[in-house]
This record gives C-alpha cells, structure tokens and sequence, in this order.
C-alpha cells in the first residue's frame, strides 16, 4: 500500500506542477519546540448578530442551528476538483456579518429562534463597529453576546475555539497524573459548549464514554494564560474527536461536519470566532484506499471553505497540527505513511489562506503516535504563540 500512495501522491504533486517545497516559516520561541510554520498576517471581520437573556442559555442571532449562508459545495467524498478556497460566503439570514463595522440591517429581534428557559428575545442585534477578530485591534461594542452561568458575556468577550480530527484531537492522554488537574479541573472563564454550556474539562472533544484527555482544555489554558490578569474574556471550546477519523468523514457531507457546526452555527453572531485547530493526516495515509490519499490537500480546503462560509467568517484563521514528528514505526515522518502525508500537509499553507502548521516536533508522547498531557500543553502553547506571532490573537 505504501508503494501505491506514493504513486499516487507523486502524481498529484505532478498534476498540480508543483514540487513540496519547505513552507513559508515563522519562528516559535519555545525550548525544545525544534519546528516552525508558515504565518501570514491579517484579520477577519466580526459578524454581527444579536443578544438575548435568559438563565443557562442564548438566543442565536440567526434564528436556526446552523449558518446557513456557505454556498460552497462539498467535495462529496472524494475531495475538491481544486485546490483553492472560497474566500468569501454569505452570512445566515438572521443577522449580516459586520465586515467594517456596518450596522446589521433591520436591527430587530432575531426571528425563528427561540429563548431559552426564562430568556427574552435580543436587543436589537445590533452588528460589530468595527471590531475584528483576530486583527490584532481593539473590539468595539455590537451588542450582542450570550448568557453563561447567568452572566451576559458580550460577542467581543466570549471567544470560540472550534477544534476538531481524529484520536489525537479526541485524545488518549492519561499521563504525566502531575497534569490531571490542568485538564480535568474546571477553572473561572474557560466553558465548553455542545448545545448549553458548562465548565469545561477534558473530554472536551468526546467520542462515546471515552474520557482520556486531548488538547481542548491546553488550548483553552493556553488562550487564557495570554490574556491581561484579571481578563474577563471567556473562551469557549466547540470540539469533536474520533478515533481512526479521515478528512473524508469530517467534509460537509460526512458524518461529522454536522455535529460540531450544528454547536458553531447555535452560537453565530453571538460570539467571537477566534480560531479552527485541526488535527487530521496521518489516518487519511493509514485508513484510506491509496486512490483517495493525494486529494487530502483539497478535502481540507473545503472542510475550511465550508466552516468559514456557514460561519460568515471568510478570514477566520486555522491552526493545522504538522505530521507527528515524534511518531514511531510505520507512523514516523520516515515510515510509509509518513513519507506519504507529511508532503501533502506541507502543501496545505499553500492552498489554504490564513493557515499555519503547528509544529509537533519534541511533543512528549503517550504511544507510537499520540500525544500525552505534557505534549498536548506544549503543543496548545505553539497554537496561542503562533496566533499572537500572525495578529491573530487580539484580546487582553
């Protein structure tokens, strides 16, 4: 098989006239971190929604439970005829996404959603004056937030890290135990959100009854560890995790496209997006038909097409985890599914606007090719530097 997919690969590099080349780099200050990825500067524009009250719940602004405005079509399967992205998409039709800070049309109160328990419906949805996120700017004032714990949190404050793949991202972590509290604590401001919210704690990207930890909770440590002390923003986890997963099972037309974005889209124009963090690659060279392999570049550019389009974020950055240096036996960078999906993840700050790999090299490991609780913190350390090096990470 491994014969085959470097055929294959090979022939699709040769397709696309291209050779894998060294990506653009952007250095990490961190011992021991021994890899760096691609940055690009930028931002992306604020949608703009509506708030509501209402004890232990939200009112979306967009009236439904998934954005309905990506117009990009799924690659059913198989991947994108292209390698390109859509870098644009239309917003749902409850509230316009504030690109520039214009004001959101109507200025009602949402229609077809319905309050939470004891809620009122918004106040006007008002959209964003001119805060981005991930602009490296300051965030004006839209009026629109969520209600957590009984708090109102407004849009600007309540910022939202969808992160999704396979094993890795689902996790199979259970030591060093000098870390269980770090990812099994709750801590003040750090929630997940799977249609309600609560404290967040691993597992924070489940599959079935499985309880090991993945980097969820890091990267939400992380976020808040970069924030001024005493910070009120609150940042939020959307994650979905499945062992042995594809890029096929993740497009818009597979199985779990629909579960994470039904959360992401419940929470559109209420909140801040701040980043996508994917974990996908290696299973794609170890589970798919050698056929399938070297579409992999293009499946992931839907997969991010179809996100920031249903989200109306066009510009919304993507924090992609590089191939697992530190694996072992067939997985590592020089075994036969390494030398296979490492250069078509390579390819991918290529094809894909606003998207960096997140280097694994030095990343502690639980196993021949997941990361344990000390890599999983290193690792999510990587992704808030890397935001912050790119301007991606503006709250304080």
């Amino acid at each position: 098989m491994a014969a085959g997919l470097a055929t294959a690969a090979c022939a699709l590099l040769a397709a696309l006239g291209c050779g894998v080349q060294a990506h653009p780099q952007a250095a990490i200050e961190e011992p021991g971190s021994g890899g760096q990825t691609s940055g690009s500067s930028g931002g992306n524009p604020g949608s703009g929604g509506q708030s509501s009250s209402g004890s232990g719940g939200f009112l979306a602004g967009s009236g439904g439970d998934d954005g309905s405005g990506g117009s990009t079509s799924s690659s059913g399967g198989s991947g994108g005829s292209s390698g390109s992205t859509s870098s644009g998409g239309n917003s749902s039709s409850g509230g316009s996404s504030g690109s520039g800070g214009s004001s959101s049309t109507g200025g009602s109160s949402s229609s077809g959603g319905s309050s939470s328990s004891g809620g009122t419906t918004g106040s006007g949805g008002k959209s964003s004056s001119g805060g981005s996120s991930g602009s490296g700017g300051s965030t004006g004032s839209s009026g629109a937030g969520v209600m957590i714990d009984g708090k109102f949190v407004p849009k600007e404050k309540a910022v939202v890290f969808i992160h999704f793949g396979h094993s890795n991202m689902r996790g199979q972590a259970s030591k060093p135990s000098s870390l269980h509290s770090y990812f099994y604590d709750t801590a003040p401001g750090l929630w997940s959100y799977k249609g309600s919210f609560t404290a967040a704690k691993e597992p924070t990207a489940p599959e079935g009854n499985m309880t090991l930890a993945g980097p969820g909770m890091a990267i939400l440590h992380s976020a808040q560890a970069a924030v001024a002390s005493g910070s009120d923003v609150q940042f939020i986890s959307v994650g979905y995790g499945a062992g042995s997963k594809t890029s096929v099972d993740y497009l818009k037309s597979g199985t779990y496209y629909p579960i994470f974005m039904k959360w992401a889209g419940q929470l559109k124009g209420n909140v801040t997006f701040g980043a996508i963090v994917i974990m996908l690659g290696l299973t794609d060279g170890e589970h798919l038909p050698a056929s399938m392999v070297p579409a992999f570049p293009m499946r992931i550019a839907q997969i991010v097409s179809d996100i920031r389009a249903d989200l109306g974020e066009p510009n919304l950055p993507v924090l992609f985890c590089d191939y697992e240096q530190m694996a072992t036996g067939t997985l590592a960078p020089t075994g036969s599914v390494g030398v296979v999906m490492q250069p078509l993840i390579r390819m991918l700050p290529g094809m894909v606007s606003k998207l960096v790999l997140v280097p694994t090299d030095g990343i502690e490991m639980q196993d021949d090719h997941h990361f344990d609780m000390q890599g999983h913190k290193d690792w999510s350390n990587r992704v808030i530097m890397l935001m912050k090096s790119n301007n991606w990470f503006p709250w304080n």
